[in-house]
């Protein structure tokens, strides 16, 4: 079993347009999708679509959450949510017929001391249960930036494998505490060592040197052009086929789910690597997210190639 933790959940709304988006205009939308949302979620998704069970945990409160709840029981999830007095967040996502995406982000509203004792609680519950740990995305107002850290040190406590999926001072803080794997973008992780990095060679030195300060597999994702991991077994580089995007939104999210689903059926990192990419590139031929064809990602495993580089 994978247990997904997801502080800052939300009702995702993908608004699908038939023409381009026009500022200060009153635009129609063609197609609606409501989803359980927050990265966590997306992640929750992809485990399922991969054939592994999954329990979801974070916050849920309101009517949205309400909804939330019943979306992911729609999706087959089970979720040991802490109830919350705020109401659950949206969010909503704009694609164009190009493929353009624009996204508006709610905050996560305020969640009380008791209520985050209660959620640290059940995810040390979980987490002695499970196979990996999933640590997803950003936190609602009321939980300090140290969350991160202190939910690493519970995980590896149980000696089990723990993946941070999050960004600025959530991820620096997290870090600290040494998760098994974390998995920024270049903006990501040269915001974590103080520095720009943009070229291959500054990706690969920045993976290097997280890696070496203790973390098990530091993944660099590159977009389109692929990915850098960094582990014990070495450097490598891992490039995905070429696709026509449908929907990009949630690719990360997949790629961490997988990445949990190929650690948990005992892979090696290399094969993890192409495993986590091929899903995530199937996600992004899905007009939802996470909820890819499996043919599909079987089919880009086969093109996927993954190079040592060092």
């Amino acid at each position: 079993m994978i247990c997904t933790v997801t502080l800052n959940t939300s009702i995702d709304k993908a608004y699908r347009l038939e023409s381009p988006l026009a500022d200060g205009a009153v635009q129609r939308v063609a197609a609606c999708t409501d989803s359980a949302g927050g990265k966590g979620l997306n992640a929750a998704r992809a485990i399922a679509t991969c054939g592994e069970d999954v329990i979801a945990t974070g916050f849920a409160g309101g009517h949205t959450g309400r909804l939330l709840c019943d979306l992911l029981a729609h999706d087959g999830i089970t979720e040991r949510f802490v109830r919350t007095e705020a109401e659950t967040r949206c969010c909503v996502n704009v694609l164009e017929p190009s493929g353009r995406s624009t996204e508006f982000l709610e905050p996560g509203r305020t969640v009380s001391e008791a209520e985050v004792r209660a959620l640290l609680e059940r995810i040390g519950e979980l987490a002695a249960k499970a196979d990996v740990i999933t640590l997803n995305g950003s936190a609602p107002q009321g939980m300090d930036d140290n969350v991160y850290a202190d939910l690493v040190g519970r995980v590896r406590a149980t000696g089990k494998p723990c993946i941070l999926d999050t960004s600025g001072t959530l991820l620096e803080q997290g870090i600290s505490a040494l998760p098994t794997m974390v998995k920024p973008n270049a903006d990501e992780i040269g915001q974590v060592l103080g520095r720009s990095v943009s070229s291959i060679d500054e990706i690969c030195a920045a993976a290097r040197e997280l890696h070496d300060r203790g973390i098990g597999q530091v993944v660099v994702s590159l977009g389109g052009d692929g990915a850098v991991m960094a582990c014990a077994a070495g450097l490598f580089k891992g490039r995905a086929p070429r696709i026509e995007v449908v929907n990009p939104v949630g690719s990360g999210d997949t790629m961490v789910g997988a990445f949990a689903v190929a650690i948990a059926r005992g892979l090696t990192p290399a094969d993890q690597l192409a495993y986590a990419m091929s899903c995530a590139s199937a996600n992004c031929l899905s007009a939802s997210t996470g909820r890819f064809d499996p043919s599909v990602a079987a089919d880009l495993l086969a093109g996927t190639v993954i190079e040592r580089i060092g």
